[in-house]
């Protein structure tokens, strides 16, 4: 492989980049946010883009997840709201712990996770 200390340099200099501007991103939104309120208006525009601010309510469940899943599953309602963790399957179908016929509807394919660390 062509220059290795190359590769990762750019690749670490780019996510520090991507990290400034996820920040910048994040400050000139409340910077519209503000702005928009301050002029009791859900609609912005720049020179060549319009842009709407539509507040809503956040959802935020408690930190105990399990008290509160338990409540759930009491009041009758686990069933309806839970869903197939996906991210837990995934080990069962990496070392063929499933029924073959579940096995058969699963499709594998190669893919790449990069992470950095400092040296």
């Amino acid at each position: 492989m062509s220059n290795d200390n190359g590769l990762v340099d750019e690749f670490a200099k780019l996510q520090e980049i991507k990290k400034q501007i996820d920040e910048k991103i994040n400050k000139i939104r409340q910077d519209i946010i503000n702005l928009a309120q301050e002029k009791q208006t859900d609609v912005l525009f720049g020179a060549d883009k319009k842009c709407s601010i539509k507040e809503y309510e956040k959802i935020i469940y408690p930190k105990d997840k399990e008290n509160f899943v338990n409540l759930i599953k009491n009041k009758g309602l686990y069933d309806r709201f839970s869903s197939l963790n996906y991210f837990k399957l995934a080990p069962a179908v990496r070392k063929k712990e499933l029924d073959v016929e579940i096995l058969s509807l699963i499709k594998k394919e190669k893919d790449f996770r990069l992470s950095l660390k400092d040296k």
